[in-house]
Order: C-alpha cells, then sequence, then structure tokens
C-alpha cells in the first residue's frame, strides 16, 4: 500500500513537472528560422566598388547556408545616404539588410538626414576594415611618411592634395591626417579614386590617401610612390611599405573604411542574432578571407554591440573633425 501510494505521488509529481515545463517552453521565445522571403541587402553605392564587392560575397554565402535568395540592390546617390534611407525605412522583417560604409558614420555631420543614424538602425556586425594607403606622386623628392610631414611643414600650402570629392571619406581622412601631424596643404576634389588618382599620376596633385586596390596599378607603372599603410599590419601585395605606426605615425592606423551591416529599428533580435552568428562563420571560412585579403581587407567580424560602439564613436568623432575643419559635402 505504502508502496503504491509513493508510486501515485511521485507520477504525480511528474506530470505536474511536465506541466509546468510544458508551459514554460511554450511561453518562452524559440529560436526562429530565418523568415522565408527574398532578401534585399542594399548597398548604397554603384556596383563594382569595395563595399558591393563585400556584400556580394556575403549575399553569395547566406543564400547558401540559410536556403533562400540574398539578393544584392545598388541604391547609390547623396554620398550613401539615399539608399541607406531606403533600406532603413523598409518593414522590420529580415526582408532588408543595409551594407554600408564608413561614410555612414560622416554624413551625419555634412548633411541634414531623414533618418537617425543611431536610432533607426539596428547594427548587425562590422564585417571588414580596409586600409587606405598614404600615396605621393613619384617626381616628389619624398620616400617616407616622415620626409612628406617635414617637407609640408617646411613649405606650408605648397602641397596639394587629391580626395573624390567634397566631404568624401578621404576628404575627411587627409583633414584629419593634416590636423594630426599640423600641416597645411590644398585640397583639390574630384569626382571619384579614378580620375584623383589619374591627376596625381600625372603631377597635377603631390599627396593622396587612397584605396590600396585602385592604388595598386598606378603604383606598379612607378608614377606614383606608396608611403605608408594605414592600418596594424603591412599588406601582403605591399610588403616593403611600412604600416604608419612602423613609419612613426601610430594614431594614423585606422585610416580607411569598414564595411558593416544593419536591418532596420524593430528587426527581432532572433534575426540579427542570425544574421550574426551566420556572417561570423563566414568571414572565418578560409576561402573568404583568401578572396578578402585580394582586396586588401581584413576580415573583423564580432557582436552587435561591438559594432553599435564602433559606429556611434566614428559618428563623434568624424563630427567633430567636420566642425573643427569647417568640412562640407558638394
Amino acid at each position: 500500500m505504502k508502496k503504491n501510494a509513493l508510486l501515485r505521488g511521485l507520477a504525480a509529481a511528474i506530470a505536474g513537472t511536465a506541466s509546468i515545463s510544458g508551459a514554460a517552453l511554450a511561453q518562452a521565445p524559440q529560436p526562429a528560422a530565418y523568415p522565408a522571403q527574398t532578401v534585399r541587402i542594399v548597398v548604397p553605392f554603384a556596383p563594382g566598388g569595395a563595399t558591393d564587392y563585400i556584400a556580394r560575397l556575403v549575399a553569395q554565402r547566406l543564400t547558401q547556408r540559410l536556403g533562400q535568395s540574398f539578393v544584392v540592390e545598388n541604391r547609390a546617390g547623396a554620398g550613401g545616404v539615399v539608399g541607406a534611407e531606403a533600406a532603413l525605412r523598409a518593414p522590420p522583417d529580415g526582408g532588408t539588410i543595409l551594407v554600408a560604409s564608413a561614410s555612414y558614420a560622416v554624413n551625419p555631420a555634412l548633411m541634414k538626414l531623414s533618418f537617425d543614424p543611431i536610432r533607426d538602425a539596428r547594427p548587425v556586425i562590422n564585417m571588414v576594415f580596409a586600409p587606405s594607403v598614404f600615396t605621393v606622386t613619384a617626381g616628389m623628392p619624398i620616400k617616407t611618411l616622415g620626409e612628406l610631414v617635414a617637407y609640408a611643414k617646411a613649405n606650408p600650402g605648397k602641397l596639394a592634395y587629391a580626395t573624390q570629392g567634397m566631404g568624401s571619406i578621404t576628404h575627411v581622412s587627409t583633414e584629419s591626417f593634416l590636423n594630426t601631424t599640423g600641416v597645411r596643404m590644398i585640397h583639390v576634389p574630384y569626382r571619384g579614386m579614378g580620375p584623383a588618382l589619374t591627376a596625381i599620376a600625372a603631377g597635377e596633385v603631390q599627396v593622396l590617401i587612397s584605396d590600396p586596390g585602385a592604388a595598386q596599378p598606378v603604383a606598379a607603372t612607378g608614377k606614383i610612390r606608396l608611403l605608408a599603410v594605414a592600418g596594424e599590419r603591412r599588406l601582403e601585395q605591399f610588403p616593403d611599405v611600412p604600416t604608419v605606426g612602423e613609419a612613426g605615425f601610430p594614431q594614423l592606423a585606422n585610416y580607411g573604411s569598414w564595411q558593416g551591416m544593419f536591418v532596420p529599428r524593430g528587426t527581432p533580435q532572433a534575426i540579427v542574432e542570425t544574421l550574426n552568428r551566420q556572417v561570423n562563420d563566414i568571414l572565418r571560412s578560409a576561402d573568404v578571407q583568401q578572396e578578402l585579403g585580394k582586396r586588401f581587407a581584413t576580415p573583423l567580424g564580432g557582436t552587435p554591440e561591438e559594432f553599435a560602439q564602433r559606429v556611434s564613436a566614428d559618428i563623434e568623432r568624424y563630427g567633430a573633425l567636420v566642425r573643427k575643419m569647417n568640412i562640407k559635402a558638394e
């Protein structure tokens, strides 16, 4: 009798526990599969650039991993603002992703935006960083970054630097370089990196902070000289070009551009976590790292929170510089 009563008591307790556990599991949020729809990855620049390349590389891998289509849509205009606005105004259901560059953090200081770059976006992951390279026209008697700074100080206002346009990331980066080193140069804006490189190769200007991929074929002609890489380590394609740290200017190590992923405000946490996890895995794969290396890009990865901190810090940093140097957009 006692044994049967004990067994009945245990059965009732187990049943009660199962009932409670079942109710708790029913109420707990479950990991969601990615929404079954074609996903737009909006790139706010024309096809062919670094941001477009990174977006297409990741889109292809996400399609393979999640079993649905991730397609890149180029929405260029206003230095990346048009595409960013279109992406961040989309329904927050995982169907639209924004892949933007560091200009995302510069634009708030240059123009009035119809969206808040922090409040209206959820950072997902900082995917890559591509360092800039400091270049001079080959006709200049300058072989190192230190010599460039010394020459500019000895000849204030006599050197001209090219950029890919007023308010561009190269404009802001060069002004930051001048502010950091205390030298003065004349700004000559061009419509894109291609025309800027053509100008420095011809000796029309003397200095350019360039994308390394764009600079490589021009440097191969001997018409420009690479002085330093604005990153933490040397580039495999330019083994003889020192880093800015090795050149004595470690404070210039973050000159370049990141490419990161955002989704609209209100996008469910499960979707953000899925994208972050998948893209982190993609960036760790050997074939992707090899592809990125060919494009002078370093894979980053990390958490959404880390990327959010980077974006906020860059918005503050670039904003302070734009105001101090009175930089204007075109």
